[in-house]
């Protein structure tokens, strides 16, 4: 019998399903990554922009950084509560040239934030990081597999992170405290002393329209670095959900083939034995022999399209 005959069932259906999902997220390049990696790098450039245009300049007619140190001389190290200073990288700002209400601006990061800046680092590592988007989108329950995963997802995000993230990831910043001139982890860059008033908002300072439309700048690159990370996780999903469909429709490896052109070269069966499970080629193997489905798919492309293959219309940005 021949292979693309061989007769699909639950079994082999299971890790048919799991291959193609590897496939999609690991191995097939898509608009939504590099649209992802525009929202990274706009991020850290508007972030380090505004901080240099906005709150440095603020912050030195406002709080002097010379003042800010003679008075930290005088703080309790042991207890923050009866300090004079405190280290914040938390503002409130309200315009001066509309009635709009004050606005907070944050420099440190948090967890979705730092998947997405991590994002490709973790999928090296093997982790899925839009898991938590995941969930979230799909209203699943966090189960003990979930919470398993995202510890292990954390604990090599701690490695493969700049330091000065970490410390602005930090969702207890006193708990990274080394002694009074520093953290564990550098924050150094996006933090500033100011006067202990208890609390950021009560330091809340005037802005003009200029500073205005630059810190609106910074909370729109942050909304849209998690909105690009959702945006890969929808496309990603989808593809993957397509596939499960015909999958767990499909009689034969035929039915499958159709919309997985390479299916045979990515996994292979055991037709002597029909019974066996499936055999997953290793992951040099499956390179090349996805790089060679790219070149022919890429030449396809370039010719005139008369049908085209479902699994086509994804939006995949096959490179050459």
């Amino acid at each position: 019998m021949e292979a693309n005959k061989l007769r699909l069932n639950q079994q082999k259906r299971q890790l048919l399903k799991r291959e193609w999902a590897s496939t999609v997220w690991n191995k097939t390049p898509m608009e939504v990554e590099d649209n992802l990696k525009l929202a990274i790098e706009n991020y850290r450039t508007v972030k380090q922009q505004t901080w240099d245009n906005v709150i440095t300049p603020i912050m030195d007619s406002k709080f002097p950084l010379e003042d800010m140190k003679v008075l930290s001389k005088y703080d309790n190290g042991r207890s923050h509560y009866r300090s004079f200073t405190e280290i914040d990288q938390c503002f409130y700002f309200k315009p001066t040239h509309t009635d709009s209400s004050e606005a907070q601006y944050k420099w440190t990061i948090s967890d979705d934030e730092m998947r997405a800046l991590y994002h490709f680092e973790l999928q090296e590592k093997g982790h899925q990081a839009t898991l938590e988007v995941e969930y979230d989108e799909t209203k699943r329950d966090r189960n003990p597999h979930y919470h398993e995963k995202t510890k292990a997802m954390e604990e090599d995000l701690q490695k493969v992170s700049a330091s000065l993230d970490r410390g602005l990831w930090n969702k207890d910043s006193y708990s990274s405290y080394r002694d009074r001139n520093g953290y564990s982890d550098d924050i150094s860059a996006f933090s500033r002393i100011v006067p202990n008033t208890g609390g950021c908002h009560s330091r809340t300072m005037m802005c003009d329209e200029h500073h205005w439309e630059q810190l609106k700048m910074y909370a729109k690159a942050q909304s849209s670095l998690t909105n690009a990370h959702r945006e890969l996780w929808q496309m990603k999903y989808e593809l993957i959900k397509d596939m499960n469909s015909i999958i767990d429709q499909a009689k034969f490896l035929a039915d499958v083939q159709e919309y997985w052109p390479d299916v045979q070269e990515c996994v292979s069966f055991e037709t002597s034995d029909l019974s066996r499970e499936l055999s997953i080629v290793s992951d040099d193997t499956k390179e090349r022999l996805r790089h060679s489905l790219a070149v022919r798919q890429t030449a396809r492309e370039q010719q005139p399209k008369e049908v085209e293959v479902a699994v086509s219309t994804q939006g995949f940005a096959l490179v050459n």
